[in-house]
């Protein structure tokens, strides 16, 4: 998730149990701790691209950094604490919590967590929620602020909390509902034309669990769609074959980068161009306003002659021809219009 969910989780989980003669400042150590698992972005601002795709939610958001680097971090800061009576085991119960949590949340989004890393490489995920959800995180984020800016004596801070996760849970439930409905559709769309395939999976839209974006592996192809909780019945989910290419891999066999994208790709991938601009197109990232266009471009579009890729891109495209009519014909698909 973005880090100002992840700051504000950390806040509202740190308040439950903080005691009244703490004061405030187990709050800033939870919102810190909790976004500490994402330090392996400023590593990957200093790598190539390929690499750092694969860096980001890798070892940092593994269950071996939370309980070693836990370990390690409690060591550091119980020295704090224990001048005010704590124990550490208390402490490093703490730390743990907030690491495990970020890797439970990040584990909703369709990027991909290596939850085993060093020991194994695959990316984990349940594709639940969009990398950044308003309706999931405006709760916390209210609630910490409200924490922030109070007295630590105050005695709603307590009911805060408690609304504030309730609600995010509630809306977490409500997002795999809209997940259950959707992989229904696609599970008919396979029965109706007989493809033989369980491959393929589902994940929301951009800041929203209602509309989802829906990607098929066959043998030849690719086959992606949209779909809306609201949709009627009777509307068809609309494919586009997205054609593998995969023969275009002759070009750039034995690159070092075609190797790291494929197993970033997680097998959702295929290729466009030619031999002089090869693009590796790696599908659960979604297209650029593919819900609006036909044939739309996708999200991460990785060139492999040149290199030439920031993985600020990624961020660019998501955020690419985003404009007040677009974001009101958004809004209507996401209504089921």
């Amino acid at each position: 998730m973005d880090i100002v969910t992840h700051l504000a989780l950390g806040i509202c989980t740190a308040e439950i149990i903080r005691k009244r003669e703490d004061g405030k400042g187990i709050l800033y150590l939870g919102g810190i701790v909790q976004c500490l698992p994402d330090i392996d972005t400023i590593a990957g601002l200093f790598l190539p691209a390929d690499h750092s795709l694969l860096i980001h939610r890798g070892l940092t958001h593994s269950v071996f950094f939370a309980t070693f680097g836990g370990f390690i971090l409690s060591l550091i800061i119980y020295p704090i604490f224990k001048k005010k009576g704590k124990r550490f085991f208390p402490i490093f119960l703490f730390v743990l919590c907030q690491l495990t949590l970020h890797d439970l949340l990040d584990l909703c989004n369709a990027y991909g967590t290596g939850l085993l890393e060093p020991f194994g490489h695959q990316r984990f995920s349940v594709n639940l929620l969009f990398v950044a959800d308003p309706l999931f995180s405006i709760g916390l984020i209210v609630a910490a602020i409200l924490l922030l800016i109070s007295s630590a004596s105050y005695s709603f801070r307590a009911r805060w909390v408690q609304a504030a996760l309730l609600f995010s849970c509630c809306y977490l439930v409500y997002a795999g509902i809209n997940k259950v409905i959707i992989d229904r559709r696609v599970n008919r769309i396979l029965q109706l034309h007989q493809m033989n395939t369980k491959n393929y999976f589902t994940t929301p839209t951009p800041l929203n669990s209602m509309l989802w974006y829906i990607v098929i592996k066959s043998d030849s192809c690719y086959y992606t769609g949209y779909s809306s909780v609201f949709d009627s019945g009777s509307r068809v989910i609309e494919l586009e074959t997205q054609p593998k290419n995969y023969s275009l891999l002759s070009f750039v066999q034995g690159k070092h980068s075609v190797h790291n994208l494929r197993d970033f790709a997680n097998g959702y991938y295929t290729f466009s161009g030619s031999d002089k601009a090869l693009y590796i197109n790696i599908l659960r990232f979604g297209q650029i306003q593919g819900w609006r266009e036909k044939n739309a471009p996708f999200v991460l579009s990785y060139p492999l002659i040149t290199n030439q890729f920031h993985i600020t891109s990624l961020q660019k495209n998501r955020l690419a021809v985003w404009d007040m009519e677009a974001v009101k014909n958004y809004i209507k698909r996401i209504g089921g219009n």
